[in-house]
C-alpha cells in the first residue's frame, strides 16, 4: 500500500499546555508517545469506499497503543506530587503502558488483569518490573486498593487528569486539518472525549466524531441502538468496561459535533481485515471495528472530506488467547484478605487514601 508512514519525532509535550496539569519539565516521563504517524491509504480508502481516509498510527505508539499517551502524562502527574504506589486495572493496553512508565518513574505499580487477558498482553506487561494479579473481580480489589492502601488509581476513565493527554491527537490532526469526521473505538470514552476538547481549546472547527464499540456494546453507543438487533457478540472489548462515568458527555460531545455511536459485528470486522491486507503494519481488532463503522458511515453519507480512524493497537493483539496456565504466571487474588498478601509480599505500604 502507498503512503507509508513518515514518524515525526518531537513527542506529546509539545502540547503540554492544552493538558491543563502543573508537571514541571524535570518530571515528564517520556518513551517517545505522540506525534504518531497520520498515513494515506488510498488503496484501502477505495476498498471501503471512504474518499479522503487518513490513518492515525496510534498502534506504533512505544507500548503498543495509544494508551502510551494517558499513562505517561498520569505517571508524570503522580512523579511531580511526589506519590510512588498506583494500581490500574486493565483489559491490557493500560497495564502494558502503565508497567512501562512506572518503570521509567521508580514508581510501584499494581496491575490487576482479568485471567481472560490476552497472553500477548499479559506478557508484555511481565517484561517490566511490576505487580500483577489476576482476579475475575478486578475493579473491586482495585477500590480496595485505593481506598485501604493509598494507592493511586490510574484508570483514564476515573483519573482527572486521563482524557487529557489525548487532546494532543486533536492537535496533531489539526495540523493536517479541516477533518469532516473522525472514528476511535471506546471503552471508557476518555480518548474520544480528549479528542474532542482538544479541538475546542484549540478552537479548531469540530469534526464529526464517531466512537465505536463491538457489539452488543454499551453506554457509549445505547442511544443509537434503541430497538433490537440480532448478532453475535463481536469478542472486542468484552474485557474493557461496559460501564462508564464518562459516558454521558461522550454522547454529548458526539451530538454537538454532529457524530454519532456505532456498534460493530464481528463479521463487519473480518470483511474489513481482509480488505486490509495490505496493511503494513496492521492493527487490532479495535482498529478494525473503526474501519468498519466508518465503512458503514460512508455507505450513507458519500462524505467528502477528510476522514480520520484511529487505529488504536498494535497487529501483534489479534491473537485474543489467554494464557493456557495463567495461575503458573501471576499470583491469582479472589478478595481483599488474598490481595492483601500479594501487596505485603510486594513490599506495597499502606498509606492513608489521598496522601
Amino acid at each position: 500500500m502507498s503512503g507509508a508512514p513518515s514518524p515525526r519525532p518531537r513527542g506529546q509535550w509539545t502540547h503540554w499546555h492544552l493538558f491543563q496539569a502543573s508537571v514541571p519539565a524535570s518530571c515528564r516521563v517520556t518513551l517517545d508517545e505522540g506525534d504518531t504517524p497520520l498515513q494515506e491509504a488510498p488503496e484501502l480508502a477505495a476498498a471501503l469506499g471512504v474518499p479522503g481516509l487518513r490513518l492515525k498510527r496510534e498502534d506504533l505508539s512505544p507500548t503498543g497503543s495509544h494508551k502510551a499517551r494517558s499513562l505517561g502524562l498520569l505517571v508524570s502527574d503522580l512523579l511531580a506530587r511526589g506519590q510512588d504506589q498506583a494500581v490500574i486495572s486493565s483489559s491490557g493496553n493500560a497495564a502494558v503502558a502503565a508497567a512501562a512508565y512506572a518503570r521509567e518513574a521508580g514508581i510501584k505499580v499494581l496491575c490487576l488483569i482479568s485471567p481472560l487477558t490476552p497472553r500477548v498482553k499479559l506478557e508484555a506487561i511481565l517484561e517490566q518490573p511490576v505487580t500483577v494479579v489476576a482476579s475475575s473481580q478486578p475493579v473491586v480489589l482495585l477500590h480496595h486498593a485505593s481506598t485501604r492502601w493509598g494507592l493511586v488509581d490510574l484508570r483514564a476513565s476515573t483519573n482527572p487528569l486521563g482524557p487529557a493527554a489525548y487532546r494532543g491527537i486533536a492537535a496533531e490532526l489539526a495540523e493536517s486539518g479541516p477533518w469532516l469526521a473522525v472514528f476511535t473505538f471506546a471503552n471508557s470514552g476518555a480518548t474520544a472525549l480528549g479528542i474532542h476538547r482538544g479541538f475546542q481549546l484549540m478552537g479548531e472547527p469540530q469534526p464529526q466524531l464517531h466512537v465505536v464499540e463491538g457489539w452488543p456494546g454499551g453506554e457509549m453507543t445505547r442511544p443509537w441502538y434503541r430497538d433490537a438487533e440480532e448478532h453475535l457478540p463481536s469478542g472486542v472489548g468484552d474485557l474493557g468496561t461496559r460501564r462508564s462515568r464518562l459516558a454521558p458527555a461522550v454522547r454529548r460531545a458526539m451530538r454537538q459535533s454532529g457524530g454519532r455511536g456505532w456498534r460493530v459485528s464481528r463479521e463487519e470486522m473480518e470483511a474489513v481485515r481482509e480488505q486490509a491486507a495490505s496493511l503494513r503494519p496492521g492493527t487490532s481488532w479495535e482498529g478494525l471495528a473503526a474501519l468498519a463503522a466508518a465503512r458503514r458511515w460512508a455507505q450513507t453519507e458519500g462524505p467528502r472530506g477528510a476522514v480520520g480512524v484511529l487505529l488504536t493497537g498494535a497487529e501483534n493483539q489479534l491473537d485474543p488467547s489467554p494464557h493456557p496456565a495463567i495461575s503458573r504466571v501471576v499470583p491469582v487474588a479472589e478478595n481483599p484478605a488474598e490481595l492483601d498478601t500479594v501487596l505485603t509480599q510486594a513490599g506495597f505500604r499502606r498509606q492513608p487514601h489521598g496522601s
